[in-house]
C-alpha cells in the first residue's frame, strides 16, 4: 500500500515563515498536499497529484469573532484557506500569480511585531504558572520530604525554567531581528529572505546566547 500521509517538522513558524512556505510549494510540486500543522509542531501532508501552487501564513492577532471577515478577505485576493494553528496562524494557498498577502514593507513589519509581543505575552503567562508550581512545591515539601527524591530535582528544574521563557523568548526574537533585520523588505519576495535563512547556523547561535544566559542566572541564583 503507497503511503497516503507524511510528516515534516515545522522549522519554526513564527521564525521562519518565508522557509517554511518554499517547503511546502516544494512539497505539493512533488506530490504531497499541506493539510495542517498539528499542536506537536509537526507539517502534515496528504498525498496529492502535484501541482504547482505557493503558500503563504499570516499571523491573526483579532477576535474570533473577525475570524470569517479576516478569511473572506483572502478568498476575495485570490489566497484559499487551508487550515489555522492555534487560531492564529492561518495558512493559505494560491496560484503562482496570486498577490503578495502584504501590501506594503510597513504592514508587514506591524505583522511581525505583533506576533512578537504576542509571543511574549504567552511566555510571561507560561512564567506564572511556573511560579506557581514552584510556590506549590515548596509549600508542600516540608510535609513530604521528597526533595531529596529526584523526582523533585526534575520538577524543580522544570519550573525554575519556565520562570526564565519570557528572557529567552525576548532573546530569540532580538537575535533573529538582528540577523534578518531587512526581513520585511522583502514583503512581496519572500522567497529571497527564505533563501537566506540558515536554521542551523541560527540554531548554534541561540544555543551559544543560551549558554551564556544560563551561566549568568547560575552565578546569579546558583
Amino acid at each position: 500500500m503507497k503511503k497516503r500521509r507524511k510528516f515534516l517538522y515545522s522549522l519554526g513558524v513564527a521564525y521562519y515563515p518565508e522557509k517554511e512556505m518554499l517547503r511546502l510549494q516544494k512539497q505539493a510540486m512533488r506530490g504531497w498536499q499541506f493539510v495542517g500543522m498539528n499542536r506537536l509542531g509537526f507539517l502534515t501532508f496528504e498525498k496529492q497529484p502535484p501541482q504547482a501552487k505557493k503558500f503563504a501564513v499570516d499571523f491573526f492577532d483579532g477576535e474570533l469573532s473577525e475570524e470569517s471577515e479576516y478569511i473572506a478577505l483572502y478568498e476575495a485576493s485570490g489566497w484559499h484557506y487551508i487550515s489555522s494553528y492555534q487560531k492564529r496562524y492561518y495558512y493559505f494557498e494560491g496560484d503562482l500569480d496570486a498577490p503578495p498577502i502584504f501590501s506594503d514593507q510597513a504592514s508587514y513589519q506591524e505583522r511581525i511585531d505583533a506576533e512578537q509581543r504576542y509571543l511574549i505575552k504567552r511566555a510571561f503567562v507560561v512564567a506564572l504558572i511556573g511560579a506557581l508550581f514552584l510556590i506549590v512545591l515548596y509549600s508542600i515539601k516540608s510535609l513530604w520530604h521528597w526533595q531529596d527524591h529526584a523526582m523533585w530535582s526534575f520538577v524543580f528544574g522544570i519550573c525554575t525554567g519556565l520562570l526564565f521563557l519570557p528572557a529567552i523568548i525576548s532573546m530569540v526574537s532580538y537575535l533573529m531581528g538582528k540577523l534578518y533585520k531587512d526581513r520585511a523588505k522583502y514583503y512581496n519576495e519572500p522567497e529571497k529572505i527564505a533563501k537566506r535563512q540558515k536554521v542551523v547556523r541560527d540554531l548554534f547561535i541561540m544555543a551559544l546566547a543560551g549558554a551564556v544566559m544560563g551561566g549568568i542566572a547560575g552565578y546569579l541564583f546558583g
